[in-house]
C-alpha cells in the first residue's frame, strides 16, 4: 500500500513537471557569458551543468518528461480506446468473426514495440512523436483486447448479467451498462502497463536515435549524449534517475491489488 502512495506521488509529479516544463528556459537555447559553455558540469548558472553543444541540461530534463508525458499518455489512451473497440466487438459479434479478431490481436501483441518503431521508421522514412506513439500503442491495444473480451465473457455469465437480460436490456446494454464496468480494475492496471512500455520504448528509441527528431529534448538524448562524452555524470545520472522512478511508479500501478 505504502508503495503504490509512493508511485501515485511520483507519477503525478511527473506530469505536473511535464505541464510546467513550458514554464522554464529555452532547452534549445545555447545561453553563453561570453564563451560557448560546453559540458559544464552543475553550477549556479546551470543546476545541472550544460551539453555538448552548451544546452542547459535541467531544461532538456524538464522538457524530456513533457516529452515522454505525451508519449505515455497518448499511448495509453489511444491503446485502452482501441482495446475496447476490439474486445466489445469480438464479444458482441461473436462467432467465426469474433474469434478471427481475436486471432489477429494475438498476432499484433506479438510485435515488439521497438523494432516495429524502427522497422516502420526504414520503411515510411516519417519521424516524430505520434508515428512513435500510434506504434506503441497498437501492440498494448490488442494484448489489452484480449484481457477485456475475456473478461466480458466472465461478466456476462454472472447473476447480475443475466437478471439484466430477464429484465429486458438488449445485448449491447448488457455488455455496455453492466459488464464492462466490471473491468475497470483490470483497465486501469492496462493502461498504467502501456504508460510504463511507452514510457520505457521511448527512452530506448531516443537513446537509439530512432525516437523524436532533434532538436526535441528526451530523457534517452540526455543518456546518449552521456555514453558519447566520457559518461559525464550530469548528463547521465538525471536521465537515468529520471526514467528509473517513472517506470518504477507506473509499473508499480499496473501490478494487482
Amino acid at each position: 500500500m505504502i508503495a503504490r502512495r509512493v508511485a501515485a506521488i511520483v507519477v503525478v509529479a511527473f506530469f505536473g513537471l511535464a505541464l510546467a516544463a513550458g514554464l522554464g528556459p529555452d532547452p534549445v537555447e545555447v545561453r553563453t557569458g561570453g564563451e560557448l559553455a560546453l559540458l559544464e558540469p552543475p553550477s549556479d548558472a546551470h543546476l545541472l551543468g550544460t551539453d555538448d553543444r552548451g544546452r542547459d541540461v535541467a531544461a532538456r530534463l524538464a522538457h524530456g518528461t513533457r516529452t515522454t508525458a505525451r508519449v505515455a499518455a497518448g499511448a495509453a489512451a489511444l491503446a485502452l480506446a482501441l482495446a475496447l473497440l476490439l474486445g466489445l466487438a469480438a464479444v458482441r459479434v461473436g462467432g467465426a468473426v469474433g474469434r478471427a479478431v481475436l486471432v489477429g490481436c494475438d498476432a499484433i501483441a506479438a510485435a515488439p514495440p521497438i523494432l516495429t518503431v524502427i522497422a516502420a521508421q526504414g520503411l515510411i522514412g516519417v519521424r516524430g512523436l505520434i508515428p512513435v506513439i500510434v506504434l506503441i500503442a497498437v501492440p498494448r491495444a490488442a494484448d489489452t483486447a484480449r484481457l477485456a473480451a475475456a473478461g466480458l465473457r466472465r461478466a456476462l455469465a454472472e447473476p447480475f448479467a443475466e437478471a439484466a437480460r430477464a429484465a429486458g436490456a438488449s445485448p449491447t446494454r448488457v455488455l455496455v451498462r453492466h459488464a464492462l464496468p466490471q473491468l475497470a480494475p483490470m483497465l486501469a492496471a492496462a493502461t498504467a502497463l502501456t504508460a510504463a512500455t511507452a514510457v520505457l520504448t521511448e527512452f530506448a528509441l531516443a537513446f537509439l536515435g530512432a525516437g523524436a527528431p532533434p532538436p526535441t529534448p528526451s530523457w534517452g538524448e540526455l543518456l546518449a549524449q552521456a555514453t558519447a562524452n566520457d559518461l559525464r555524470w550530469w548528463l547521465a545520472w538525471p536521465a537515468g534517475i529520471a526514467i528509473t522512478l517513472a517506470s518504477w511508479a507506473l509499473l508499480t500501478l499496473a501490478r494487482p491489488r
